[in-house]
């Protein structure tokens, strides 16, 4: 099968944690481990009406306004991949929906997204909220969408001992992953959650000076059990998660959690936003939090510290949610649209 897949010119600036980027190239990797022929299609190269089974694009909205106008006679099936990452009502979403398409000179983010979707033979969700949210909230056809769980690669093996030694971490501790001043990820109510309880806490990532950064720095310096890292090269992240005792993302919202269930095939135990996608994912063996609620989230960091250290998340994620499995999932959608 000939796949081209199309990721948002936006992206040119954005930072290697880019999740969306990061699941677009770990699915296109599985398809081509599959005997696949995927094409990373890129648009400053024009397209010369090559046949392809399959393009999708990931995102969606106004990054990529008007694709589903543009498709080509030799493009056999259009698929989009929306990142919708909002814990908006569902009837709220279809007020904006609605709003966008009164006219053609006004335009919302979901009308955008409800155009694209129409239009294109096939639209993968990452869960079961996501999909609720396209179908409820956009009035889309529940026969044009599927489900394709997100996975994780086979860890390697790595050295928990140079994390320690490398940071001076203690040999028990949380850690959290994620460009972690971005206001979603909720970091200022970690530290403030985790800070009283004495429990060193490891925050790694890539960060941007401002007032979220200015305040996670002051919790750190008022605490002293939180130590902040920069961004981490692969070596030094599979370090971190080998060696942490609980992984904590108490997210506003998560599609996924990718860096949760990276640190999970690793060993960890996981805290988690219980909004969005996660609870498909982690089913009933992570930690979940109110991420608005800084009890909630002290709560969970406690429960999981304290739990027995079973190992059954880490052979759940193994088991089930490999990329390669990602990508078999996502083939059969495929075929199923295309035979149709």
């Amino acid at each position: 099968m000939k796949i081209g897949l199309i990721l948002p010119g936006s992206f040119t600036l954005s930072d290697a944690g880019n999740g969306v980027r990061a699941q677009a190239e770990f699915q296109a990797e599985a398809l081509e481990r599959a005997g696949h022929d995927v094409r990373r299609m890129d648009p400053w190269q024009a397209y010369d009406g090559e046949p392809f089974d399959v393009v999708q694009f990931f995102l969606g909205g106004f990054a990529h306004y008007g694709i589903e106008k543009t498709r080509p006679e030799s493009v056999r099936m259009l698929v989009f991949a929306p990142i919708i990452d909002t814990n908006e009502s569902n009837w709220r979403y279809r007020l904006a929906t609605r709003l966008g398409g009164l006219t053609g000179k006004v335009f919302t983010v979901p009308g955008v997204f409800r155009q694209q979707a129409r239009d294109s033979d096939l639209v993968i969700c990452r869960s079961n909220h996501e999909r609720e949210r396209i179908v409820r909230g956009l009035g889309v056809d529940p026969e044009k969408t599927e489900i394709v769980l997100n996975g994780v690669d086979s860890p390697t093996s790595a050295d928990s001992e140079m994390a320690r030694q490398r940071y001076k971490l203690n040999k028990d501790f949380l850690l959290h992953v994620s460009a972690y001043t971005q206001e979603r990820k909720n970091v200022v109510r970690l530290v403030e959650a985790v800070g009283p309880t004495g429990y060193p806490l490891v925050i790694a990532g890539s960060a941007r000076p401002g007032p979220v950064l200015d305040r996670i720095q002051s919790l750190a310096n008022q605490y002293g059990n939180i130590k902040l890292l920069g961004f981490l090269d692969r070596e030094e992240l599979n370090s971190l998660y080998t060696a942490c005792r609980v992984f904590c993302l108490p997210s506003i919202h998560e599609g996924t959690g990718l860096v949760a269930l990276e640190a999970a095939s690793y060993g960890a135990s996981v805290v988690i936003t219980k909004n969005g996608g996660p609870p498909d994912y982690f089913v009933n063996l992570a930690e979940y939090v109110n991420p608005y609620s800084v009890s909630s989230i002290r709560q969970a960091v406690v429960r999981a510290w304290n739990a027995p250290h079973g190992g059954l998340l880490r052979q759940h994620v193994l088991e089930n949610l490999t990329w390669d499995q990602s990508a078999c999932s996502l083939l059969e959608a495929y075929q199923r649209h295309l035979g149709s």
